[in-house]
């Protein structure tokens, strides 16, 4: 069983400053983004406003939330930035449950209903909620019960976010004071968010599935036929970790005539190890939502 989850766990890349202090990590925040494709993890240090250490370990054939535990068990041996208490520790789900409702529109006791709704739940997910104050509505997204168990058995003052919060709401942010619409497309291992934009506005919001770049551009060009969309005008910019000498870059170009890669922006700043990572990547994990 240990050589079976070992065989399904890989550390792909590092970062820690020389700032990093195991002494002085109760002034630290730690971020842990999970999902099937596998766990990212930074460490912002809260007094400084800056991050000063990333680790990625990537997933082969996780397909359920209830190998994370003995995963993050895996992890405990081999990373640098588990083993410690931080001053807090912001946990961002990553899975397609989870639905949007306006505030004015919002029960507390009637979220299962609304999330039960748009999408079908499995036995051991609790249903969590985000605050979009840009958008002025709630985020409804499932929780697993066994992820919310390990990491409240590891760490204490655990608060817990869905990808897509940190996402819509830092776009948004980054979008106040714009008045044309932009489509932004999110890249990740085996899926990808379409965002539509136009200034405060969130026009549009869907994840798709992808195994290739034939499915990739399959789906983007259908969200813009559905959108009304002219791949020849709108403006797309990729974030995630896409990279110019990729695929679906390549695939891209050839339908889209406007594409760019965006960028993280905010307060926050990076160490100088960090600084190397291309900005468009990891746009959820380093979002302003969660610090």
């Amino acid at each position: 069983m240990l050589s079976e989850i070992k065989n399904k766990i890989s550390q792909s890349n590092s970062f820690i400053d020389e700032a990093f202090d195991v002494k002085k990590t109760s002034d630290y925040q730690l971020i842990i983004q999970i999902g099937m494709d596998g766990i990212l993890l930074a460490v912002n240090n809260k007094l400084k406003n800056k991050y000063i250490a990333f680790e990625k370990y990537a997933f082969q054939n996780v397909y359920s939330f209830k190998v994370v535990p003995d995963l993050l068990d895996m992890l405990m041996k081999d990373s640098k930035l588990i083993p410690h208490q931080y001053k807090s520790v912001a946990c961002v789900v990553v899975n397609n449950l989870s639905t949007l409702i306006p505030n004015p529109l919002f029960e507390n006791d009637k979220k299962e209903i609304y999330l039960n709704f748009n999408v079908s739940l499995e036995d051991g997910e609790l249903v969590a909620v985000d605050d979009l104050k840009s958008l002025d509505a709630k985020n409804i997204f499932a929780l697993p019960v066994f992820l919310k168990s390990k990491l409240e058995s590891v760490f204490n003052h655990v608060s817990y976010h869905h990808f897509s919060s940190a996402l819509i709401e830092s776009l948004l942010i980054q979008n106040k004071n714009q008045t044309s619409k932009k489509l932004y497309v999110h890249i990740q291992a085996s899926h990808f968010e379409v965002v539509l934009i136009e200034g405060k506005n969130l026009l549009f919001y869907n994840t798709f599935n992808h195994h290739s770049a034939e499915d990739f551009i399959y789906y983007l060009l259908f969200a813009c036929e559905q959108l009304q969309l002219n791949p020849e005008n709108i403006e797309v910019v990729l974030l995630g970790e896409i990279e110019k000498n990729s695929t679906l870059y390549a695939i891209a170009q050839k339908y889209i005539r406007n594409i760019k890669f965006g960028e993280r922006k905010g307060d926050v700043d990076f160490s100088y190890q960090l600084q190397t990572l291309p900005k468009h990547f990891y746009f959820t994990l380093f979002s302003n939502y969660l610090h």
